[in-house]
């Protein structure tokens, strides 16, 4: 990701801005999120905040970038056998339950997906998270293959296949699912096919 979005690489107050922006998100989600919840989230002044963005979409595009450039950060990066490496994904993508603020913010990085189509700057944002992670499963199937822990797959498509997987079940999780309520049955349907191409 491009130093804008690389939290080590940001001057302390966008920083700041960013876990206000965060904070704020988790108390009153996208749709009503106003600058000023945001500014009363932050240690400085409004103006402060208009100094650095034009407006909310133009901060939120922001906060976009700061948030998925963590969520690669925090991928599993585990030389262990390519099956755990990928069990270790699924339970990071899709842990059963969800904190409440969590839960917001995840809400409102899928409005902002939904948003992608109408918003060339989100919509590269989220092209590129989902190429970063089809990558990420593609070599994960491929050393699988050549270890011998899967059957004999074609990495590229199953990694296509994966990803929409994990896409839409936590497109469900977040458009039907309380934060609180298990999402094992969705989860058992993942580790059904990672067991299907184990066993094949």
């Amino acid at each position: 990701m491009t130093k804008k979005n690389n939290p080590d690489e940001l001057e302390p107050t966008k920083v700041e801005i960013m876990e206000a922006t965060y904070h704020a998100l988790g108390k009153h989600g996208y749709d009503s999120l106003t600058i000023q919840d945001i500014a009363d989230e932050f240690n400085h002044s409004r103006t402060l905040l208009y100094y650095h963005y034009d407006g909310r979409d133009e901060l939120l595009v922001d906060f976009l970038g700061y948030v998925l450039y963590e969520f690669l950060e925090n991928l599993p990066d585990e030389k262990k056998s390519a099956r755990a490496e990928l069990e270790t994904l699924v339970e990071t993508l899709l842990p059963a339950t969800l904190d409440e603020q969590v839960y917001r913010v995840q809400l409102a990085m899928f409005e902002l997906r939904v948003n992608g189509p109408h918003d060339r700057d989100a919509r590269e944002q989220y092209l590129r998270v989902d190429n970063e992670l089809r990558d990420l499963l593609e070599d994960i199937f491929t050393r699988g293959l050549e270890a011998g822990e899967f059957a004999e797959i074609d990495p590229a498509v199953e990694a296509e296949l994966f990803l929409s997987l994990l896409t839409g079940t936590r497109t469900r999780r977040l458009t039907v699912y309380d934060p609180d309520e298990s999402i094992h049955m969705l989860r058992d349907a993942i580790t059904t096919q990672i067991e299907w191409i184990a066993a094949n």
